[in-house]
């Protein structure tokens, strides 16, 4: 196994255009391991997908910094009964790809049982909206790739976290490389100071399926369904048109 700083994997991948697919080819038959720079002495995170899509089977993230980019990875492992293991994609293994549109279309409708900042059993009504993002990977017109991401919010709903409507209209997103592009919901209580964010649900593109669904909502804290947040979801309408090819 090889290790790589995320500012080593940055180097590579930023020199030549072909090094992300050697990369790639690499990693079918060797072991790859990325983690934070050494500069983050907040314990913060770099955004895990562009491992992902790279094929390294350990992208490591501090695990004491409950942001984003952990999030993403609590998402992305809910998979498998959350055994912690997962089978590359096949995108990765050089063996498959994607075609088409990738277009992504969601409409968030309601929510239920939002609870409090931090679970709080005391304190003002929340007046939460939605975040939308798509965390993906782009190719350059330089033909090298990087992580990017996409955002569309809903309205703010004032004084209800019981049963807040939204019914927003459509927020479409291009998914780029559906394989290891995550969409992550956060519900944010907007107040006069800084906004609180309350809860959220990480889901892998590929895991996405058409028509009403509900999601679960999580504590951003530890990634859990306990408490307050034991009820705590969204309904959603998804529609998507993805395909593959051999």
């Amino acid at each position: 196994m090889h290790s790589f700083s995320e500012t080593k994997m940055a180097k590579i991948i930023q020199k030549k255009n072909e090094n992300c697919n050697l990369w790639r080819e690499y990693n079918v038959s060797h072991m790859s391991r990325t983690y934070p720079a050494g500069l983050r002495v907040d314990s913060s995170n770099y955004n895990p997908v562009l491992g992902w899509s790279l094929g390294c089977q350990l992208v490591a993230l501090n695990f004491q910094t409950h942001d984003t980019p952990l999030l993403l990875n609590d998402g992305r492992f809910l998979q498998g009964d959350g055994c912690g293991y997962l089978l590359k994609p096949e995108s990765t293994m050089m063996t498959r790809k994607f075609r088409g549109s990738n277009r992504i279309v969601i409409r968030v409708l309601k929510g239920n049982c939002i609870p409090k900042p931090r679970g709080d059993s005391t304190g003002e009504i929340v007046d939460p909206y939605i975040t939308v993002e798509l965390h993906d990977i782009k190719v350059n017109d330089d033909g090298k790739e990087e992580f990017v991401t996409s955002s569309q919010n809903t309205q703010v709903i004032p004084d209800n976290g019981f049963s807040p409507l939204w019914n927003n209209k459509e927020m479409a997103f291009e998914a780029r490389h559906p394989d290891v592009a995550m969409v992550l919901f956060k519900v944010i209580d907007q107040d006069l100071g800084i906004n609180d964010h309350i809860a959220s649900a990480a889901i892998p593109v590929s895991c996405l399926r058409r028509g009403y669904r509900s999601l679960q909502l999580r504590s951003p804290l530890d990634n859990s369904r306990t408490g307050p947040f034991m009820f705590a979801s969204l309904l959603v309408h998804i529609d998507h048109d993805m395909e593959y090819s051999h």
